[in-house]
């Protein structure tokens, strides 16, 4: 497209709706067809049990989350609404993050208080995507998770230490 273009509209968004996040898929995942209905989704979680990842993590501001197999969501045209995604414990909460996660991957949980959590994404529950997850971190009633980040895999654990032979011939 040229410089004066606007481009094509991805999302089409609610009056108090906003786009928090947004994460690329790997190519080659197999495409859900499915109705437009949500309920349609069942509440057990055979489908957590059966996917090996990659997994959609949600998080939401009082401290809930879950892991959702990305086999859960049909892909969208243009303009699309979107599909829900979780359920909310209370009328007040909102979504904090949403981050696309694999096994072995760890994440870095920041509230607005500035209290720093670690915690590995497979010590978080599987569920569907009409679960309301469960806690990941337990908050005072005026703090709330700021956002959500994946920890790079560190460079020690992709370099196995050289031993230097420093003798002399």
């Amino acid at each position: 497209m040229g410089r004066d273009t606007r481009g094509v509209r991805a999302m089409k968004l609610n009056k108090n709706d906003e786009i928090i996040s947004m994460d690329i898929l790997p190519a080659g995942l197999a495409e859900i067809e499915g109705d437009e209905d949500d309920t349609e989704i069942p509440e057990d979680d055979t489908a957590c049990v059966e996917s090996q990842g990659p997994w959609l993590l949600v998080a939401t501001r009082n401290g809930y989350g879950k892991r959702v197999p990305v086999n859960q969501f049909r892909i969208q045209k243009r303009a699309g609404k979107g599909v829900r995604v979780t359920k909310f414990k209370s009328d007040v909460d909102q979504l904090a993050a949403l981050r696309l996660v694999d096994a072995g991957d760890e994440l870095m949980i920041v509230t607005e208080r500035g209290i720093v959590m670690r915690q590995s994404t497979d010590a978080i529950s599987c569920f569907s995507r009409s679960a309301k997850g469960v806690r990941l971190q337990r908050l005072d009633e005026e703090d709330a998770i700021a956002g959500i980040t994946l920890v790079p895999p560190s460079l020690e654990e992709d370099s196995e230490p050289q031993e230097t032979d420093l003798s002399t011939p």
